[in-house]
């Protein structure tokens, strides 16, 4: 074919390859995609702690809990993490010298603080998509009831290591402030005193029987707030 006949089907190709490029993607002003303006956020929140029972029943409780999250885009999708919060949450006592039908002394108020320390990633690196950032995190820290002495039967809950993990979402509407949502886990330990494996007198089971003297459980909780955002 010569030049002259096929010079017509190049040009036809051309502007269908060219109105395609247009077609393809988002307009700047259209796209789900917006960068986001500002690298740092502090947000109260409040929320409730799900407290996983334990063999002997006496680790803390369910509760609400409140406090202060803070985030940090160091670059990228990539976040640091730090958050307190207080659970006010309630335990029960139990005095393992006395018989099965008078051993436990019910409910008491016990608060217990968190505090943990991690990573996060933004699933949309550093843009939100259709205003909304969903995020993974995870990280360690501790749970304390900051009481040094034993209660009436010797347990202490006192201080625990604990490894956080967890799932955000932020909603993003521009301006300084924005609404998230996070759902977190904190694996921490129990330890039991020698007294609840042992009889105290004949006829008196112990507390517990064939367990282990430390027990891990997992605590998820759910909490939401209002971020301030700063620092661009």
């Amino acid at each position: 074919m010569s030049f002259r006949k096929s010079a017509p089907f190049a040009l036809l190709f051309i502007v269908a390859a060219t109105a395609n490029a247009q077609v393809v993607g988002y307009p700047p002003a259209h796209s789900p995609y917006l960068d986001l303006t500002y690298s740092q956020e502090i947000t109260p929140i409040v929320g409730y702690y799900w407290g996983r029972s334990d063999p002997a029943g006496v680790a803390p409780q369910s509760a609400p809990l409140f406090g202060l999250h803070y985030e940090w885009r160091a670059g990228g999708p990539a976040h640091l993490i730090g958050e307190i919060a207080r659970v006010s949450s309630s335990r029960l006592l139990l005095d393992p010298n006395k018989p099965v039908a008078t051993r436990f002394l019910g409910d008491q108020s016990w608060p217990i603080w968190s505090a943990d320390f991690g990573l996060g990633m933004s699933l949309t690196g550093a843009r939100s998509w259709h205003n909304f950032v969903p995020e993974v995190k995870a990280g360690v820290g501790f749970m304390s009831d900051f009481k040094n002495s034993t209660d009436v039967g010797g347990f202490k809950y006192g201080t625990r290591f604990a490894l956080t993990w967890g799932a955000a979402l932020r909603y993003v509407p521009g301006g300084r402030y924005q609404i998230r949502a996070d759902l977190s886990n904190r694996l921490t330990s129990i330890r039991y005193p020698d007294v609840y494996f042992r009889p105290v007198t004949t006829g008196v089971p112990p507390v517990l029987t064939g367990r282990d003297q430390s027990v891990w459980r997992n605590n998820p909780a759910l909490s939401i707030g209002i971020s301030y955002l700063f620092s661009r």
